[in-house]
C-alpha cells in the first residue's frame, strides 16, 4: 500500500467510487472511508483539523467482482422482463447444467459462456443448477422463457433454437454493468420472449472485396448473439464469381481475380470451395443461423459471362468489371444454354446449402432491346392469349425477365424444393407464388409492400434509407470516390418499423423479416466489415425481433453502452454509437 497527501480538489477523483463502508470520527479524530472503484480499493483518511487527505490504494491483479446490476442490458429488448429485486442469485453458486440429449449443442454453448464470463470449469451438483428444457406450449419455435430464482436458472424453449436464444440472453445478462470484471450476483428475473419477424438477416458481399472463409464464421458467431438468424452470401456479380461449380470450372479459374475496385487499386482474388461452404453451413447450424446463397440473374453476371460468353446476347467477350455501377450485359433469356447453366449451378448448390431459400438477384436488368432473338421471343410472349400492354411500364422487356424467372422458379420449386427470393423492382408487375421479395429501393418500400399484398407474397424489408449498412453512419466516415453514398445513421437504422405503417394483417400474412446489406465496393477488410455492421446491426436486430411498443432509441443507447464495451473487450471492431 502507498499513502500520499492530496488536497481537497484532487480528492474529487475518487468521489465517484462507490462507498463501501464509512466510519465517522470526532472533531479530534480523523474519519475513515473505504471506497471501491472498478480496479482499485481506496482507504481514505480525512483529517479536518489539518486539511489533508491520506489515501491508501490497492490495485488488484484480477478484475474485481462486480455487484448485481440494477437492470440488465439486453439487445434485442425482450417482450417481457419482470424483476424480483428481493432476491439475488450468487454466480459463485451456479452448479451443474441439466439438459436432455436433444439440447447437447445448446449445453456446450452454455458451458463455454459460463467459462468465459464466470471462470466456471467444474459444474458441481451441490450448487444451484441451470436447467435447459423444451416446452412446445411456449410459443413459436424461437420463443423462450428464462427464470433466475432461488432454485437456480431455467431456460425453456419451444424448440432448441428458443433455448439457444435464451442462452444468448443469459450471456448478455452476465456482462458487468461497469468495467470488465466478473458479475457477482444476478437479479431474480422472469423473461418471456419471442421474435416479431421470422427472419433477421445480414447480407455480405464477397464479390467486390473477398471475405476470407474463417471470417464468415466470425460473422455468424457475432450476429447470433443478437438473435439474427440468416447470413445471406452475395456470391456472384460483375466483379467476381466466388463459389466453386464443378461442372463449370472456368468460373473459379477465370472469374475470381482482378486488380482494382474503383479507387482501391489492389489485387482482389479468392473463392469458396463447396466443401468450405458445407463446413460453414454445419458451423452456422450450431448457432441456428441459415446460410442463404445468392446467384444473380439476369443482371450482375459479367464475371460469369467473362468465363462463358455464350451466356449473354451475341456471345460478347467481356472483361471482369473493376468498378461499381450497372452493366447492360445480361444473361440472355432466349438462349437455352442460359437455363442449362442456371439449372446445373442451382442443382450443385442444393447439395451444399441446406437452407430452403435461394436468392436470385433480379435487380437492375432491362436491356435486351438490341438482341434480335430476345425481341423475337418477346413477340411470341406478347402474342399469347390474354397478354396486354402493362400500364406504367417503360417497355415490355420486363416480360423477358419474367419469362426467365418463371422457368427458373418452376425448376427450383419442383426439382429442388427451394423457395426463391429476389430484389423487388417496380417493373415486376407480378410476383410468382411462393417467393419472398426484398424491398430495397430508397423511397419505394410502400410500392413493394403493396405488390406483395396484391400478389399474396412474403416480403423482407431492407430499405436503403434504413438498412444499407455499407453506407457511412455519418458524413466523412467512409472516404470513397465512386458515386457519393448517402448516410445511414444508427438512429435511422433503429427507426425502421417493419410494419411500415401497415396493419396487423400485413404483419401476420406478408411480413417475413428484415435484412441489412453490406455491399463491399468500399469495405476493403474484415475489420471494416465489422465496423460497418455494428452497432447498426444490433439496431436492426431489435427492429426485427422486438415489439414496437417496447422499443426506445434512448433506452437502446443506454443498453448499447454496456454491450459495446463487451464487444470491444472481445476484440470486435465497431463504430462509435
Amino acid at each position: 500500500q502507498m499513502f500520499k497527501t492530496r488536497d481537497r480538489n484532487t480528492d474529487r477523483k475518487i468521489r465517484h467510487a462507490r462507498v463501501r463502508k464509512k466510519i465517522s470520527g470526532t472533531p479530534e479524530m480523523p474519519r475513515l472511508c473505504v471506497y471501491r472503484s472498478l480496479n482499485n480499493i481506496y482507504a481514505q483518511i480525512i483529517d479536518d483539523s489539518k486539511g489533508i487527505t491520506l489515501v491508501a490504494c490497492s490495485t488488484q491483479e484480477k478484475a474485481v467482482m462486480e455487484q448485481c446490476p440494477t437492470e440488465y442490458a439486453i439487445i434485442p429488448v425482450p417482450n417481457s422482463i419482470v424483476y424480483n429485486h428481493s432476491y439475488k442469485l450468487s454466480t459463485k453458486n451456479l452448479g451443474e447444467i441439466i439438459a436432455p440429449a436433444s439440447l447437447a449443442n445448446e449445453q456446450e454453448h452454455l458451458k463455454k459462456i459460463l467459462s468465459d464470463r464466470l471462470g466456471i470449469k467444474n459444474f458441481k451438483k451441490s450448487k444451484r443448477p441451470i436447467t435447459l428444457a423444451i416446452d412446445s406450449n411456449i410459443g413459436n419455435k424461437e420463443a423462450y422463457r428464462l427464470i433466475v430464482g432461488e432454485e437456480g436458472i431455467s431456460i425453456t424453449g419451444s424448440d432448441a433454437i428458443g433455448v439457444f436464444y435464451g442462452i444468448m440472453t443469459l450471456d448478455q445478462m452476465l456482462i458487468p454493468e461497469k468495467g470488465n470484471g466478473i458479475l457477482e450476483h444476478l437479479i431474480s428475473v422472469t423473461i418471456e420472449d419471442s421474435p416479431r419477424t421470422k427472419m433477421r438477416e445480414l447480407m455480405v458481399d464477397p464479390c467486390r472485396i473477398f471475405i476470407p472463409f474463417e471470417d464468415l464464421k466470425g460473422m455468424v458467431m457475432e450476429m447470433a448473439r443478437y438473435k439474427m438468424n440468416a447470413l445471406h452470401l452475395h456470391l456472384t456479380d460483375d466483379q467476381a464469381w466466388r463459389i466453386e461449380i464443378k461442372k463449370y470450372p472456368h468460373l473459379t479459374e477465370k472469374g475470381t481475380f482482378r486488380v482494382g475496385m474503383d479507387d482501391m487499386q489492389m489485387p482482389i482474388s479468392g473463392f469458396y470451395t463447396q466443401e468450405q461452404m458445407k463446413e460453414l453451413v454445419a458451423f452456422a447450424a450450431k448457432y441456428h443461423v441459415e446460410i442463404i446463397p445468392e446467384i444473380e440473374m439476369p443482371g450482375h453476371q459479367v464475371a460469369a459471362i467473362h468465363c462463358y460468353p455464350e451466356l449473354t446476347c451475341g456471345g460478347v467477350q467481356l472483361p471482369i468489371r473493376t468498378t461499381c455501377g450497372v452493366s447492360d450485359n445480361l444473361l440472355c433469356p432466349s438462349n437455352e444454354f442460359t437455363y442449362e447453366f442456371l439449372e446445373n449451378v442451382f442443382t450443385e448448390l442444393s447439395d451444399v446449402f441446406t437452407s430452403k431459400y435461394v436468392h436470385l438477384g433480379g435487380d437492375e436488368a432491362e436491356c435486351w432491346s438490341g438482341c434480335e432473338r430476345c425481341q423475337s421471343l418477346l413477340k411470341d410472349i406478347m402474342a399469347a392469349p390474354g397478354i396486354k400492354p402493362q400500364p406504367g411500364s417503360r417497355n415490355d422487356n420486363w416480360r423477358l425477365q419474367k419469362y426467365m424467372f418463371d422457368r427458373v422458379i418452376d425448376f427450383l420449386h419442383k426439382k429442388l424444393d427451394k423457395t426463391p427470393m429476389f430484389w423487388y423492382e417496380t417493373d415486376f408487375h407480378e410476383i410468382q407464388p411462393g417467393c419472398v421479395v426484398f424491398a430495397w429501393r430508397h423511397g419505394l418500400t410502400a410500392t413493394a409492400i403493396d405488390a406483395a399484398i396484391r400478389c399474396n407474397a412474403n416480403i423482407m424489408l431492407c430499405p436503403g434509407e434504413h438498412c444499407y449498412l455499407d453506407y457511412p453512419a455519418a458524413k466523412g466516415d467512409m472516404p470513397e470516390v465512386n458515386w457519393g453514398m448517402p448516410t445511414t445513421s444508427l438512429e435511422q437504422t433503429y427507426k425502421l418499423d417493419p410494419a411500415w405503417g401497415y396493419d396487423k394483417n400485413f404483419e401476420d400474412n406478408n411480413l417475413f423479416g428484415v435484412a441489412g446489406t453490406l455491399w463491399s465496393e468500399c469495405i476493403n477488410s474484415t475489420e471494416r466489415l465489422y465496423y460497418m455492421a455494428f452497432p447498426r446491426g444490433l439496431a436492426l436486430s431489435e427492429a426485427g425481433w422486438s415489439l414496437q411498443k417496447n422499443r426506445s432509441y434512448s433506452d437502446f443507447l443506454k443498453r448499447l453502452e454496456r454491450i459495446s464495451r463487451d464487444m470491444h473487450r472481445r476484440g470486435i471492431c465497431t463504430a462509435n454509437p
